[in-house]
Formats: C-alpha cells, structure tokens, sequence
C-alpha cells in the first residue's frame, strides 16, 4: 500500500498515488507560489519607481540651483595699522550693531592705528537671517564690494530677507544677475561654515567676540574701549 503524503489517502500502486497527489495537491501549490511571485514583482517594480523618483529629484535639484563658481576666497580686511583686531560678528546681531558704528569712528580717526578683520559667525537659533545675510557679503565680495555691502547690511538689520539682499546689491551698483546667482547657490556658505568654525575653536561663544592682537573681548566695544586697547588713547 501506497499513503498520500499530503491526505494519507492509500493506494495499490505509487502510479496510482502520484496521480492522485498531482492531481488534488500540485493544483493546490500553484496559487500560493502564483501569489508569491506576484508579491516579488510588485516589490520589484515598487522599487524600481522608488530609484527613478530619487534619480528625478536630484537632477531636479542640480538643475533648478544655479551654476556659481566663485572667486578664491580673500580676507576681509581694512585698516593699515600693526595691531590686528578680529571682529567675529553677526549681521543681525543688535549688539554688533551697536558695535558697527563704534568701530566705524574709531577707524576714520585712527586709519593707520590697527587692522580690522571682519569674520562671519551668524548665530543661526536666534538670528534665522544672519546666515544667508553673511552668504551674500561674500557674494559681494566677489565683486570687490564686501565692505560697503556689509556697511549696508549694518544700516539695515531688521530686513535681512532675500529680496532685501538682492535690492542692497542692486543699490550698490553690483551685477545682480550675478549677485543672485551666487546667493541662490549656497556657494558661499562654505566660507561662512570655516570662519564658525575657526571662531568655535577660539572660544567665540556670543557676538560681538574680538581679540585684539589675540586678547579676547565680548560685546560691543566704544571708541575709547578700542583706543584704549589698541594705545592711541
């Protein structure tokens, strides 16, 4: 005797029970392995979709952002004198604009006394406009304006969107199809990125942070403060 594996049905001959198994059981197979391919083609084809998505959105954004390849990067510096001060400081910062005007007096009194250089360090939780405002005085430097571009941005603290910085470019006469194309970009942010990092490596915790001749000094500091410091009091 012959018993079906599948039943336990009994037959004479193994013929008759691979018949019979082919015939009751191999039919039942089929549609749970039918279905299983169908779930491995779904999967298959679900994720080929998923790849052209992503391929398609990338190249999106490759395109959509403009092309901008920018100068070599300069230090922002002005001033003749042998006393070095560092300014790391923040566009919309309310106490680097306090500190604007101070340091502005100091240098048209004493242009040969000490060196200004100006480093970016945009306090982003606070200050949501600081980073793009610091990103478009490097794109005006490209064009050799950073300092009156930045004087502009000084006078203008509470409107920091970026129409503003395309009308501030406009206003001092830059290219501003070139101007836009390099703020738009987000070319300039690595510039931004290294002076954050050098001043977080210092210890620059709030702005203003200057260190004059490498002495360290928070918050805005008055004319006589830099006086005092650089010696030409």
């Amino acid at each position: 005797m012959h018993k079906c594996p599948e039943c336990g049905k009994s037959f004479d001959t193994e013929d008759a029970m691979n018949q019979h198994t082919q015939d009751k059981h191999a039919v039942r197979a089929a549609p749970a392995q039918e279905k299983k391919g169908s779930k491995a083609r779904m999967l298959g084809i679900a994720t080929v979709i998923i790849v052209i998505i992503i391929v398609i959105a990338a190249a999106f954004l490759l395109l959509s952002r403009p092309a901008y390849v920018p100068n070599a990067a300069e230090v922002h510096a002005k001033g003749n004198g042998a006393t070095e001060i560092a300014e790391y400081s923040d566009f919309q910062c309310p106490a680097c604009g306090t500190a604007y005007p101070q340091l502005k007096e100091f240098f048209e009194e004493h242009p040969d006394s000490a060196r200004l250089v100006y480093k970016h360090f945009p306090l982003t939780q606070i200050h949501p406009y600081a980073f793009k405002a610091a990103e478009a005085s490097e794109c005006a430097a490209d064009q050799g304006n950073f300092w009156e571009y930045h004087d502009v941005l000084f006078g203008n603290q509470r409107n920091l969107l970026r129409t503003d910085l395309i009308n501030y470019a406009e206003d001092i006469s830059l290219d501003i199809e070139l101007f836009t194309k390099c703020l738009d970009s987000g070319v300039m942010a690595g510039r931004v990125n290294a002076d954050l990092s050098e001043g977080k490596d210092k210890g620059v915790r709030a702005t203003p942070t200057f260190f004059i001749d490498g002495e360290k000094f928070e918050g805005a500091l008055s004319v006589e403060d830099l006086e005092r410091e650089v010696g030409v009091a």
